[in-house]
């Protein structure tokens, strides 16, 4: 019988743990070309949303998917974006002359894999001009295609954070002073480094200051997840209490990624109904198999840092005189450098002034080695 949970990859249908109020809010910004900029933390789900919202509405727009996350220069990043262009309209089956008609400064080559569907790439030596005027050329391509083709286009930059690495801030000003002028484009930006895309769309300063509809993306309740779970569950012929399924989620701290890592793995090992022991041996067997990479993310952390995620561990009151003396942290101007470093690595978050391990499950290690 198939595993009835999923996890390490975007999921739609019924893996997908339904947020109907943030799918018709969605929808409704889409329709009326609303840019939109969603952020949250890592795996709460951010692209299995949004690939839930684009497939409903499929017929009716084209998507142009684009992951910043893979490009790490201007150069890059003009080749993933003129790729995501062209694959829309492959899947979409368009004719591979009409594709290749959509640039002038950037030359694409199609090639048919081993299972009979085409893929795209460019050769930048074959650029008829420089990256910068190829971008321009690719910046604009969205709204020629929204009126050649009639139809709204729906362009999600996934991470879209990464862009800050690229040339400073003039990087930002050149795409804005583009797509800024798109009627017929609905932009959606989504990011996980929380408080650097907050800063790219709250600073005065930065290019997309207020371009776009600030959508932050809460967890999703703890009952919706447990009912989920019990549905799963079900959907199997094995059968889990409520009360249990609570369990689940609270040790997942309510990130759809790891309440579907953790029950995937209950699901597996349980018989007919799930027990509390089948739940304390999963949760052993994720730390056992997540031990090296906990291992890697604690040593590429500073001493102080160290020091820092240990105390957050523990208490609360991380900037408090006696938690600094008794765990050793020094001024609290030196906690708030650690914190930021480990906000900038992704390894914990900021929600008002409480400061948290992002991953539930390196929480649960760290409780454990604290004293590596």
């Amino acid at each position: 019988m198939i595993n009835p949970f999923r996890y390490g990859e975007a999921v739609t249908g019924e893996y997908f743990c339904n947020r109907i109020r943030e799918i018709q809010e969605l929808t409704s910004y889409i329709k009326a070309a609303q840019n939109v900029f969603i952020y949250s933390n890592r795996r709460l789900g951010k692209t299995s949303l949004i690939k839930v919202v684009m497939e409903a509405l499929a017929k009716k727009v084209i998507t142009i998917y684009v992951d910043v996350h893979r490009a790490n220069s201007a150069a890059q990043f003009l080749e993933i974006y003129s790729r995501a262009i062209s694959q829309a309209f492959l899947t979409r089956k368009e004719k591979i002359e009409n594709i290749a008609n959509f640039f002038s400064r950037v030359i694409p080559s199609f090639e048919m894999g081993k299972d009979g569907s085409w893929k795209v790439s460019f050769d930048f030596s074959r650029t008829k001009s420089s990256i910068e005027r190829a971008l321009e050329e690719v910046y604009e391509l969205p709204e020629k295609i929204a009126k050649d083709y009639k139809k709204r286009v729906v362009v999600i930059f996934d991470e879209f954070q990464e862009i800050s690495q690229f040339n400073g801030k003039q990087f930002e000003k050149k795409m804005r002073s583009f797509i800024q002028h798109h009627s017929e484009v609905c932009y959606i930006f989504m990011g996980s480094k929380t408080h650097i895309i907050l800063e790219m769309f709250s600073d005065p300063e930065r290019a997309f200051y207020k371009s776009a509809k600030v959508y932050p993306l809460p967890p999703i309740s703890t009952e919706e997840l447990a009912n989920f779970i019990c549905k799963r569950f079900k959907s199997s012929n094995k059968k889990i209490s409520n009360l249990l399924a609570k369990e689940i989620v609270n040790l997942s701290k309510n990130i759809p990624y790891c309440v579907q890592m953790l029950s995937s793995t209950i699901w597996l090992n349980a018989s007919d109904e799930v027990k509390d022991s089948d739940i304390k041996n999963a949760l052993e067997e994720i730390l056992l198999s997540q031990n090296e990479l906990f291992y890697s993310w604690h040593d590429f952390c500073s001493p102080h840092q160290r020091a820092v995620l240990n105390a957050l561990v523990k208490t609360d009151e991380i900037f408090s005189q006696d938690a600094r003396l008794l765990y050793n942290l020094g001024s609290s101007a030196s906690v708030q450098t650690s914190l930021r470093s480990l906000m900038k690595n992704g390894l914990v978050t900021k929600d008002n002034s409480k400061y948290d391990v992002v991953d539930p499950f390196f929480q649960i290690w760290l409780e454990r080695n604290a004293a590596i």
